[in-house]
């Protein structure tokens, strides 16, 4: 009788050893899919703020030309001559303040 009580016992543990082994086993399967699943979400974040960047420099040059083009002296000279009617004085119209 006590060979049987024994090996029920010793049975025991090995199946709470085993579902252990397993528990972690399957615990850190999980955590090393986790891993691996925020690694790539960070890998596509990344890439789309490459992208956004390289996006905000092509309008930043864009813009840095256009405001070139806007601040030439001829456009300037254009638009007051014919927008605003304004003309070069002539030289007896020039006051010289001292």
């Amino acid at each position: 009788m006590k060979n049987k009580k024994v090996k029920i016992k010793s049975h025991k543990g090995a199946y709470l050893l085993t579902i252990l082994f397993i528990s972690v086993f399957l615990a850190e399967l999980f955590i090393y899919a986790w891993c691996r699943v925020q690694c790539v979400q960070t890998g596509y974040a990344i890439s789309s703020e490459k992208d956004e960047n390289k996006r905000l420099l092509a309008l930043r040059e864009n813009l840095s030309i256009e405001f070139e083009r806007l601040k030439s002296p001829n456009r300037i000279a254009k638009i007051a001559r014919q927008q605003i009617g304004l003309i070069i004085p002539k030289p007896e119209q020039v006051i010289i303040v001292p």
